[in-house]
């Protein structure tokens, strides 16, 4: 019985092409849409129907000059698709992007605030575009397809010999089928990677870049409490891979400049919603080292300083009165003061907390300044209480 299991698995295993011998999916030509009786038209309008839920979604973020922002990005890396595909911000505190089959790309603002540049940003854009192109979804979908049916054949094969469909053997069957889903998602990822990075380089952009978002990520995940996400693992290649993967690319291609970074040009973007965006990342993250590096990766201690050390007072404040996080915290605050003294939220922050501990003559003396140096505050009327 253990040789006929060995040769169904065998035979599984060698099925595996793409699609289970399926015909070959071509790239998707510019402004083409599928036939309506297809079944990636149904693919197409599953995500019509989700496209239009995230256009009113209170999680979506609505700001025509950051979406226009990353769709010049979009057109800059391909101008040919440049019509067809569309980009939405959606206000999540993690690092991801992701591209439908229909044109829609939603990119979440805790990628926007970990790139460290528009270069970096550029590369997971072009990465999802790559996605777009290559009708990865579509491919996904077919090959779980081909694989269910190749499990239900495994499984009777298996029932033919006494062994029962369920059980030890249902989990065999699941494991062969995860690994080989996992297998095609890791070989999209490669093949979107890689041409991501050829458009970062046509357009212009510094491709030694690209490799440095996934450093970073690697970097973050080390401070956490787990090192890598399992469904991270299972569909995506291995950061240290990706890594070394798009070095090489980078290094085939003949760069004589350094290309285009424009770090202030993505910094003056996202600067209206870095101090929300920063509060949602400190409240979804307990852990307080992964929360410091994000803050590190996303202000720069040259031009920023004040900014990273107000916000790392605020990762200990929004912790509560725990292990000496509020005396933390004012000491993180008082040093952005050190460095940029007409910095308004450092003194509001520092003097709600202040009166929480019952300091309330250094409070007073710090929401004074506030109101002293902030330009009309909405909140005056607020701490004016506070005053009185």
């Amino acid at each position: 019985m253990k040789n006929i299991i060995f040769f169904l698995i065998l035979f599984i295993v060698g099925c595996n092409t793409p699609m289970g011998g399926a015909k070959k999916v071509e790239d998707i030509k510019p402004q083409e849409t599928p036939s309506i009786e297809s079944i990636e038209a149904g693919l197409w309008m599953q995500m019509n129907n989700y496209e239009e839920n995230l256009k009113t979604s209170g999680s979506r973020l609505k700001d025509e000059k950051l979406d226009k922002y990353l769709k010049d990005i979009l057109c800059k890396l391909t101008p040919d698709y440049c019509k067809d595909i569309r980009v939405y911000v959606q206000d999540i505190p993690l690092f991801n992007a992701f591209m439908a089959p229909n044109g829609m790309m939603v990119v979440w603002t805790g990628l926007l605030l970990r790139a460290q540049n528009e270069a970096q940003l550029a590369a997971v854009i072009g990465h999802e575009a790559g996605h777009y192109i290559k009708r990865h979804s579509l491919k996904s979908w077919l090959d779980v397809k081909s694989r269910t049916n190749l499990m239900a054949i495994l499984s009777i094969g298996l029932a033919a010999t006494g062994v029962p469909a369920g059980g030890d053997i249902f989990n065999l069957t699941q494991l062969l089928q995860a690994g080989f889903m996992a297998k095609h998602s890791r070989d999209n990822e490669r093949e979107a990677d890689a041409i991501g990075l050829d458009f970062l380089i046509k357009a212009g952009y510094d491709p030694k870049e690209a490799p440095k978002v996934w450093e970073n990520i690697i970097k973050e995940m080390e401070l956490g409490e787990i090192d890598r996400p399992l469904s991270f693992l299972a569909s995506h290649p291995a950061p240290e891979e990706r890594i070394e993967n798009l070095k090489k690319q980078s290094n085939e291609h003949n760069h004589s400049n350094e290309g285009i970074v424009n770090k202030d040009k993505l910094d003056k973007k996202i600067k209206p919603f870095i101090k929300k965006w920063v509060k949602n990342e400190i409240r979804q993250n307990n852990k307080v080292e992964q929360t410091e590096f994000v803050l590190e990766t996303a202000f720069d201690k040259d031009n920023n300083n004040h900014l990273l050390q107000f916000y790392k007072g605020e990762v200990y404040r929004l912790r509560g009165d725990i292990e000496n996080n509020y005396e933390k915290a004012i000491d993180f605050y008082n040093e952005s003061i050190k460095i940029k003294s007409d910095f308004p939220d450092v003194y509001k922050e520092l003097g709600l907390l202040q009166f929480k501990i019952e300091k309330n003559d250094e409070a007073k003396k710090n929401l004074k300044k506030y109101l002293e140096i902030a330009k009309n505050p909405k909140d005056r009327s607020i701490i004016e209480s506070y005053l009185n």
